[in-house]
């Protein structure tokens, strides 16, 4: 069980890691929000919504 565990976290992490890559990405506006894979679009949707509430835009 623990060696499945360890698999989902490493997996959950990768995943983090790329919605952050394409947060960013579409934030300094090198790529648009339909550019991000499908995968991921959700995700990162729900991140440029909070950091517009964040920055009172």
């Amino acid at each position: 069980m623990k060696l499945l565990s360890k698999i989902k976290n490493k997996i959950r992490g990768g995943i983090a890691m790329m919605v952050n890559l394409y947060f960013m990405q579409v934030e300094e506006g090198w790529i648009t929000l339909e550019q991000v894979p499908k995968k991921y679009r959700e995700r990162v949707r729900k991140l440029l919504e909070l950091s517009e509430l964040k920055d009172g835009k």
